[in-house]
């Protein structure tokens, strides 16, 4: 699948799920519409770009025909809007999960140490208790 039809596809199914919502209660309308936020996230993301900045630099460079709003607002203006569509995010995500087949009782949790107490003090510490454990962490050497 080309980028062209990836994109038009990620934007329909974004449609799809937006189609009987209202996002705006009051308010003028942004010149971007939420769709084309959320499509452009979505589908910078799967390209690789991680920061807002670079997302929409990058199609504002090669895909700003397709999305004319972008022309007429700024970075701050679209990373602020894309943030407070974080809501819509999780539903969608939630959503789309649900269509995914997989197996329930299997997961894979990709994660990293977080350090919730010194060391030293880790016998006598409560926080996390019942869910903590001791581990090593190889590249920084400590214990945590």
């Amino acid at each position: 699948m080309d980028i062209t039809t990836f994109m038009i596809a990620v934007y329909c199914l974004i449609e799809d799920f937006l189609a009987d919502r209202r996002l705006r209660q009051r308010g003028p309308q942004p010149t971007l519409r939420d769709r084309e936020v959320l499509t452009i996230e979505v589908v910078g993301e799967f390209l690789g770009i991680d920061t807002e900045s670079n997302i929409f630099a990058h199609f504002c460079r090669h895909y700003s025909d397709w999305f004319p709003g972008l022309r007429q607002i700024t970075r701050t203006t679209f990373t602020r809007q894309a943030a407070n569509l974080w809501k819509v995010k999780q539903e969608l995500w939630q959503r789309l999960t649900q269509r995914i087949p997989h197996d329930p009782y299997l997961s894979i949790i990709d994660s990293f140490p977080v350090p919730v107490c010194r060391f030293a003090r880790a016998p006598r510490c409560r926080s996390f208790g019942e869910v903590a454990a001791y581990g090593h962490d190889e590249v920084a050497r400590q214990t945590y």
